[in-house]
């Protein structure tokens, strides 16, 4: 007898595991009673797919053209596998006024699969779906006009090809592809350590007309990987493990997190802040433009910048300050200029450390209003520094062709304690004004066309004329950064002291190209080396 009940309920199971489709033919939200062919609202459709067999297959709801207006609030929890499919975002809608918790909640091992519809539901801080206890939810070819989104608990959530206009909360494993949302807070879970994904996204933060909250990326747990995106009008923040590659970043304000990794990036109209200790910030063939404030570090940061370009900011492109330890190579900053007194391209404060290796500055400079009250170091400043270390390597330093008057030291100045300079194998065309700073180790350099650095007679050139320099113009000469080559018969050629010689230039072309290596940021007759500008591993 019991191996004969086993089987009739076996055999009752399997009757009602397959997957049933059930299509909604009317628009309004009559009280329920039933979803029969040619008569079964929405409502009617999501309790019959509820009712069938909790381990049987997926259940679809179709959902033609039109729009769904529901007025018995949200529907009852999602408690296993539906989809909801629609004829598409910009055709099939449902809409409602405010509801309890939420319109679709998939909760007790439930799955929801939403595709091909838009979603209006009242209230600022309504919600439209939310998918917790361990369920899983993804969205296609969505549309959220209004109500968020919220993924609790552990899991695993998946949006495509959508748009959400309102907030995406996330607690689990998240993945967004070629989407835009409004913002995105991602919490710390209760268990387990999430990893978010964003490709092909654009955040924009004027998605939400008055937003009773702003549009930020907020990160606290987890890695955040950011791909081939756009960020405009937002707030970035890192979180523990960020990193951002091929992506356009606008008007957004960045925060750093334990470690902030951004590469092949634009960044415009923005500014970088480090405010905490132990923090690691990498750039890496970014293009910093037209900001409105520079990378900055107030604490005891570790800052590595790589091949990077930083072009036109107008409130200096680097600030060094907090005690953090910066490293600079192949990079070029052009235009940039600072409304302040010290550092119109960089600043270093405090005890900072700055190494600047195989680089070039380029036109930068103090506005008028600064330049008149003695604003010092138009290409790189320091202000009470306190005797803090900054070193120079194959450097080039060329002002721009006007210079508003009053500026002390058009390539390197200070005010206050002063700095200690290392400087090595540096073109400074200009002049310094170096306040107390103690010059350390100064070889290979040329000044041109004075000698205002104080560099040593014996190892170093001075007074150097512009014509014997022959830098020509700022231009593409391979490499990811604009650099100055030195003309044919340069007085940088086979100039370096060999010892202070790096093995590349700011090009990644290998030193020396001649007897000796050149003095510069470039190597005239270096050869290229290329590949070793993409032998990071992050591609």
């Amino acid at each position: 007898m019991f191996r004969f009940l086993v089987a009739l309920l076996l055999a009752a199971s399997a009757l009602n595991a397959h997957a049933e489709t059930f299509t909604v033919t009317r628009s309004d939200d009559p009280q329920p009673d039933g979803c029969q062919p040619g008569d079964c609202s929405l409502r009617e459709a999501m309790e019959a797919a509820q009712a069938n067999d909790p381990f049987g297959e997926t259940d679809t709801i179709v959902l033609p053209n039109g729009t769904y207006t529901l007025i018995r609030g949200r529907f009852n929890d999602i408690t296993q596998a539906v989809r909801v499919q629609g004829a598409g975002a910009g055709q099939t809608r449902i809409e409602t006024g405010a509801v309890d918790d939420a319109l679709f909640w998939a909760r007790f091992s439930g799955k929801l699969w939403l595709t091909g519809v838009s979603l209006d539901v009242a209230g600022d801080f309504a919600s439209a779906i939310v998918a917790s206890d361990n369920t899983s939810m993804e969205l296609e070819d969505v549309l959220v006009e209004r109500g968020s989104v919220t993924f609790n608990n552990s899991g695993v959530g998946e949006i495509r090809h959508s748009e959400l206009r309102r907030s995406l909360y996330s607690e689990r494993t998240l993945l967004v592809e070629d989407s835009t949302l409004f913002n995105l807070y991602q919490m710390t879970p209760q268990t387990g350590t999430p990893d978010t994904t964003l490709r092909r996204v654009l955040i924009d933060g004027t998605l939400y007309p008055d937003p009773p909250l702003p549009s930020t990326i907020t990160v606290h747990s987890g890695p955040l990987t950011i791909e081939d995106s756009i960020l405009s009008d937002t707030t970035l923040r890192g979180g523990p493990d960020a990193r951002v590659s091929g992506s356009t970043i606008t008007r957004t304000p960045i925060h750093a997190g334990n470690t902030l990794d951004i590469r092949d990036t634009t960044i415009t109209r923005g500014q970088v802040n480090v405010n905490h200790a132990e923090v690691s910030l990498t750039l890496r063939r970014i293009h910093y433009i037209d900001n409105t404030g520079p990378i900055r570090t107030e604490a005891s940061a570790t800052v590595t910048i790589e091949d990077s370009l930083f072009e036109n900011n107008t409130v200096r492109a680097l600030y060094a300050a907090g005690g953090a330890q910066w490293t600079v190579s192949g990079s070029s900053f052009v235009g940039n200029s600072a409304d302040g007194n010290a550092g119109g391209a960089v600043l270093l404060e405090d005890d900072t450390s700055l190494v600047i290796r195989n680089s070039t500055f380029s036109g930068n400079t103090f506005p008028p209003s600064a330049a008149a009250n003695g604003a010092r170091g138009a290409a790189i400043g320091f202000r009470n520094a306190t005797g803090a270390p900054l070193t120079l390597r194959h450097v080039t330093i060329v002002p721009p062709a006007f210079m508003p008057a009053g500026i002390v030291g058009t390539a390197i100045g200070g005010h206050g304690h002063g700095v200690t300079l290392d400087i090595a194998n540096s073109i400074v065309r200009g002049s310094c004004g170096m306040n107390s700073s103690v010059l350390g180790n100064n070889i290979g350099n040329i000044e041109s066309p004075g000698n205002t650095c104080g560099l040593d007679t014996q190892g170093n050139s001075v007074n150097v004329s512009t014509a014997s320099l022959a830098l020509g113009a700022l231009g593409e000469n391979g490499g990811p950064t604009p650099t100055y080559l030195p003309a044919a018969g340069s007085l940088a050629i086979d100039r370096a002291s060999t010892p202070q010689c790096l093995p590349v230039d700011q090009r990644h072309y290998t030193r020396p190209g001649g007897v000796r290596c050149d003095v510069g940021a470039v190597e005239a007759d270096g050869i290229p080396n290329t590949p070793d500008v993409f032998a990071d591993g992050f591609e």
